[in-house]
């Protein structure tokens, strides 16, 4: 290095630092110009039409140039932070993630609007048949929150007192429906109390003058056999009581559902059969709730047997839906007052009897997982739960993407205990379920324990 050379630099080392920042500046303000001016010539000869369109510059904006590089700018800086800090980022991405799933999840499943849909003039249109004896709880409150959803609702009933309890709701759209299973019609013929449903469904109907007619629809029948039972073991069961469950339980929804099928087939609009019954007992096999395991079992059979049936027909419109029930508080309104005490009707059975099966059957009682002292002693899920599965089972099915409707669900399970011992009874070894049952309670000599009652 020169002489000279070195007192250049040193002249430079000696110029203060706010000269330095001015000529930057003016460098920079020059350069802007300059790109400025290139712009202006770039949009002037793109549009020039004379130049030939393989020199002519394609037209661009100078203000598109500050707003497009800061974006970029700010966009890397986004990505280097990311790169940065992984453990951060997977926090946040995994707090809003689980944040809209449980918000919009839960706003779809708790917040469906749950109502009948209503004809066009705005009258119900919708038609549901309820089978069930008025004197039941579960019947009375299905029947109310059916109506309060917007349903037209039909109550089978076979006697006086029955027909007067249900029009005791004094609401105009719960109706009773006098139903003979004994006049049994031809397999092509519609039973006599049902033509009156069957003018609903096939002829116009105008609540009022001036106001146009609608068309109802059957929209299902929900079979609600008595959750009461004769309890105890199968030889001191009465045959009274055997019969009792066989005509009422079994052979009753049957006949039901055969007179039904006519109607429900009669349009190709989708309409439901809802099979609701008790099914912890069936589930675990439980000893001596032999009339309840059968009944349970029984309408299981028959609703799956149904429902492979109507997927044959060619419409399909027809579906079976399973309400396998736990325990379902119904509320205050639907408890009894006074209920038996559980374990007196060992006192009518003989001697023999009493030595051979009390212990074991007393045993079995303090470990039944059922309301076995009534709903006063064991709470169950709210009523809630089972009118918003009646009503699920009830609405026409959802549709896919591709506009096909999806199949419905063909059991549900509604009340404290139903889903959990379903899965005991098909997975848990028999002997595990003997011993949940009470089965180590006695050692299976006559002790005397009955006398207990």
């Amino acid at each position: 290095m020169t002489s000279d050379d070195q007192f250049f630099f040193d002249y430079l080392a000696s110029i203060p630092h706010d000269v330095r920042r001015y000529s930057l500046e003016v460098a920079d303000s020059i350069d802007r110009q300059v790109d400025h001016a290139a712009a202006v010539v770039r949009e002037t000869l793109s549009q020039q039409s004379w130049l030939p369109s393989s020199i002519r510059p394609s037209p661009r904006t100078c203000g598109q140039v500050g707003p497009s590089s800061r974006s970029r700018d700010f966009g890397d800086r986004v990505y280097e932070w990311i790169l940065r800090n992984r453990a951060w980022t997977a926090a946040i991405f995994a707090f809003f993630g689980t944040t809209c799933v449980l918000y919009y999840g839960g706003k779809k499943l708790h917040g469906k609007r749950r109502k009948a849909r209503k004809a066009g003039n705005g009258a119900r249109k919708e038609i549901v048949v309820i089978a069930g004896s008025p004197h039941e709880p579960m019947t009375r409150s299905i029947a109310t929150d059916l109506e309060r959803r917007g349903y037209i609702v039909y109550v089978i009933v076979s006697s006086v007192e029955e027909e007067h309890m249900v029009q005791a709701e004094n609401r105009a759209d719960i109706r009773p429906l006098w139903l003979d299973l004994t006049q049994t019609p031809s397999p092509s013929e519609i039973h006599p109390s049902l033509l009156g449903i069957r003018s609903l469904i096939t002829q116009a109907q105008s609540p009022m003058p001036g106001v146009p007619p609608h068309i109802c629809q059957l929209s299902g029948l929900v079979i609600i056999p008595s959750a009461h039972y004769a309890a105890g073991p199968v030889a001191t069961v009465p045959a009274s009581s055997w019969a009792d469950a066989v005509n009422t339980r079994i052979l009753s929804p049957i006949l039901t559902t055969q007179l039904f099928l006519p109607l429900l087939t009669l349009r190709s609009s989708s309409s439901s059969i809802v099979v609701a019954y008790p099914s912890i007992s069936s589930s675990l096999a439980a000893p001596f709730a032999g009339p309840e395991v059968a009944t349970a079992r029984a309408l299981s059979g028959f609703a799956a047997s149904l429902r492979r049936e109507l997927r044959l027909v060619q419409q399909g419109n027809v579906s079976v839906v399973e309400v396998r029930l736990g325990n379902v508080d119904l509320g205050a309104q639907y408890r009894p007052l006074q209920n038996q005490v559980a374990g007196t009707e060992v006192l009518a059975w003989s001697t023999q009897q009493r030595a051979l099966y009390g212990a074991q059957y007393l045993s079995s009682i303090e470990q039944r997982p059922v309301a076995s002292a009534g709903p006063q002693s064991v709470r169950g899920s709210s009523a809630r739960t089972l009118h918003y599965a009646i009503f699920d089972a009830l609405e026409p099915p959802a549709k896919n993407l591709f506009g096909r409707k999806k199949a419905k669900q063909a059991v549900l399970y509604v009340g404290t205990g139903s889903r959990t011992y379903s899965l005991i009874g098909q997975w848990v070894p028999d002997g595990l379920v003997g011993w949940m049952l009470g089965r180590h309670r006695v050692n299976g000599e006559s002790d005397g324990s009955w006398e207990r009652v």
